[in-house]
């Protein structure tokens, strides 16, 4: 028979940076006990000065020397690993083994569940519809290396895991139209995008948290779906930037739908309507 864990009352965050950093303050005001992580003693007084529990963590993990902070941080009841590879700096095999080495030691150290911050470019240059079923068929060198550590991860943690492929991330600070205002031939006009606001991926993770899912391969992606031109055309005008200009035609591209994780989560979406949502930048 399979054990039911109680509630989860004790939350840990690694990667406390733009997604990881707002999710603990959320979460510890939600009244988890909410354990967060930086690279340096610095960053995790910040954390502390803020209520939130902090361990100094640099990944890789060596097995063995582990501070008091660190042990409190990995024993967790879930774990939230929200590492990103990094643009330039970190080889496909680095940050393999930098979240290999996580999961063991929280592993050993007897965390209860684990919750995968993945990505949708798994998908690769797939067109059309894309489910929660759809098989990954990455393209990329990031959208690899995140299928073969949700198949890892999925061997040591089984159902205990859910792994949580967002879409392109928006929200304070954060918009992909302040690198395409102004600039001309863009290509792919036609495709549509697929983003998600920080506060939904915010809710959703409370969610999974709150009540862990029997589907536990999840992903988010906002409901709309415009495409590239008409869509960072109008952030660009509510933004008083120079508007983009894309060449006609290109891929159909794909668009994620998130329906089914949308209601096994039981979520309401918060930015729903991105055509409404100005770029907070």
């Amino acid at each position: 028979m399979k054990k039911i864990m109680e509630k989860a009352k004790r939350v840990s965050i690694c990667g406390c940076g733009w997604l990881g950093l707002p999710l603990a303050k959320h979460l510890q005001q939600a009244g988890y006990e909410t354990f967060g992580s930086k690279q340096t003693q610095e960053g995790v007084d910040g954390l502390e000065k803020q209520g939130i529990k902090g361990a100094v963590v640099s990944l890789p993990l060596q097995k063995e020397g582990h501070s008091a902070a660190l042990n409190a941080f990995l024993t967790a009841d879930v774990m939230v690993l929200n590492v990103p590879p990094g643009r330039q700096t970190t080889s496909a095999d680095e940050y393999r083994a930098k979240i290999i080495s996580l999961s063991e030691a929280a592993k050993a150290a007897g965390c209860q569940r684990l919750i995968f911050i993945s990505t949708t470019s798994v998908y690769g240059d797939m067109e059309g519809e894309i489910t929660e079923l759809t098989i990954p068929d990455p393209v990329t060198e990031s959208g690899r290396v995140h299928v073969e550590l949700e198949q890892q991860l999925r061997q040591v943690w089984g159902d205990e895991l859910v792994v949580l492929r967002l879409a392109g991330l928006i929200g304070p600070e954060r918009h992909p139209v302040k690198f395409l205002a102004g600039r001309q031939g863009i290509t792919n006009g036609g495709a549509p995008v697929n983003l998600v606001h920080l506060d939904d991926v915010i809710f959703a993770v409370e969610a999974i948290i709150a009540r862990w899912p029997a589907k536990t391969t999840l992903h988010l992606s906002a409901p709309q779906h415009p495409s590239r031109q008409v869509y960072y055309r109008e952030m660009a005008r509510l933004a008083g930037l120079a508007l983009p200009e894309f060449q006609p035609g290109g891929e159909q591209g794909k668009w994620v739908n998130a329906s089914a994780t949308v209601q096994i989560l039981g979520l309401n979406w918060r930015y729903g309507d991105l055509m409404a949502l100005a770029p907070e930048l």
